[in-house]
């Protein structure tokens, strides 16, 4: 009787556990039951709530599976990664002793601390590569966080695959290969490396929806009417006491770093605290700047005549500074591509007697470190920026006071130059509209077609701009400004 009992109180608690729609959670938070490891032998264990995966050298991708199938759900989990692991989170993936002996095989949500900044991006392990990758979605590879902890929420409906990053949509496909499988959680192989990394995992939970009709938002498409700048809105300034500023960046943290050419000064501008305070010093005459989406900051170093790279803890590389066994002549401008490369401008200003390379140029650096001059017919190159999809590349020569555009047809190499607007510029931004902003006299926006749109005049000759949010931040000789505008800048 009291057997029978038990059963009747176990089977409504169940049933309504697993109902459509509801949350379940997939980890109870004390132990691994439920879940079973395959693949490698990556250590994993729990500790204070949290599912730790540790690597181990010489063994192949492990990976902790969920005993249950899944195939349309809604799955919610956040993870923390070592900065120098990738790792992924599996979903409707496999093991079958007639697909490669069983290995893992499936979709997996990718987690990607480098520069690239793919977190989020659908992969498929073992299978197919890569089906939906981030290379033209900068809101998603910027919204990781480094060393801290990030939240997915991954949509598996039919066919149709959607990933989100920290809130922010990220990868969105159609693909038939797999319609059911179980969850997993990846500890990537590191090779021979005998450095210990983690990745943690807390609060996974899914929905099972069962056979649904649930659809996944479509996404928001940018669009805007009127004019580009806020009604009433007037240049503010944010700092002063300069003798030249330059190459606007933001950071992870929402802060402005932008330098002071001539006093070897990188400067870090608070917009909360409206407090202005000293990075680096000195600064090897930094001029443009960038923030990778591991949140490293890739510095132009015209004095020191190289590119370099600092990473979230302070560690300074230098990432080039030659090319074809010879020194670069005063890298001056970087923009960032989507799949962890980026271009550099190299002109000379002022005295040419140690210059070694016989042309000013600009050039690519991939995410392996090899670098490729990709324009060497400009008498003087200097801002560059792309489009926000990633296909055009603009290019401000300062000597023949032209913008050239070009197309962007692969990785580090681009054709079509042709004559964009008919002035220079120094640095330059965009909005997600397509605009491209120079600074000249004034600070003038140009339509993709080469429309002029806007025309701000600051308080001082602008040499930089960077439109973050609706806000326009503008460095102009000795003063650092900023104002409202209608339109968002690309991240």
């Amino acid at each position: 009787m009291k057997k029978l009992l038990l059963t009747l109180l176990i089977l409504p608690l169940l049933s309504i556990a697993e109902e459509p729609g509801r949350w379940v959670e997939l980890f109870n938070g004390k132990n691994l039951e439920g879940w079973t490891q395959r693949g490698g032998v990556a250590k994993y264990h729990v500790e204070d709530g949290v599912i730790v995966g540790t690597t181990v050298p010489k063994t192949p991708n492990s990976f902790l599976c969920s005993d249950k199938d899944y195939g349309n759900f809604i799955l919610e989990v956040e993870y923390k990664v070592d900065p120098n692991l990738n790792c992924g989170i599996q979903f409707r993936s496999l093991s079958t002793p007639d697909y490669k002996d069983g290995r893992v095989h499936g979709y997996q949500a990718e987690i990607d601390p480098s520069d690239r900044g793919w977190s989020a991006g659908i992969y498929d392990e073992s299978r197919n590569g890569w089906i939906g990758d981030l290379s033209k979605n900068p809101e998603a590879r910027y919204a990781f966080k480094q060393n801290d902890w990030n939240h997915y929420r991954i949509e598996a409906v039919g066919n149709h695959l959607v990933t989100f990053i920290n809130g922010v949509r990220a990868a969105d496909i159609t693909d038939d290969t797999t319609a059911k499988g179980f969850i997993a959680l990846q500890v990537h192989g590191i090779g021979s490396n005998p450095d210990i990394m983690q990745v943690r995992y807390r609060n996974i939970r899914i929905q099972d929806l069962g056979e649904t009709d649930y659809k996944t938002p479509a996404a928001e498409v940018y669009t805007h009417e009127g004019p580009l700048v806020k009604e009433g809105a007037e240049f503010r300034k944010l700092a002063g006491d300069f003798k030249f500023t330059e190459g606007p960046a933001l950071s992870p943290d929402g802060k402005i770093f932008f330098n002071d050419i001539p006093n070897e000064r990188t400067h870090i501008f608070d917009p909360e605290s409206g407090e202005t305070t000293i990075f680096r010093e000195p600064s090897g005459r930094a001029n443009g700047l960038f923030f990778t989406p591991a949140g490293a900051l890739i510095s132009c170093e015209g004095g020191n005549r190289k590119v370099t790279r600092t990473d979230y803890a302070g560690k300074v590389t230098v990432l080039a500074d030659k090319y074809d066994g010879k020194k670069l002549n005063s890298p001056n401008d970087v923009v960032p591509d989507g799949i962890g490369g980026f271009y550099f401008s190299d002109p000379r200003y002022g005295n040419e007697d140690d210059m070694e390379l016989d042309v000013q140029a600009v050039y690519y650096l991939d995410r392996k470190g090899k670098i490729t001059q990709v324009a060497s017919d400009l008498p003087k190159p200097n801002g560059v920026i792309l489009s926000p999809d990633g296909e055009t590349l603009y290019v401000a020569d300062t000597s023949a006071e032209k913008i050239f555009a070009y197309d962007v047809t692969a990785p580090g190499k681009i054709e079509n130059k042709r004559e964009f607007a008919d002035t220079g510029s120094d640095g330059m931004s965009v909005d997600k509209l397509g605009n491209i902003y120079i600074t000249q006299v004034d600070i003038v926006a140009f339509a993709p077609d080469g429309k002029e749109v806007l025309r701000l005049t600051p308080p001082e000759k602008p040499a930089n701009c960077l439109l973050t949010g609706k806000t326009l931040y503008v460095t102009a000789r000795t003063g650092f400004y900023a104002i409202d505008l209608e339109v968002e800048g690309v991240q």
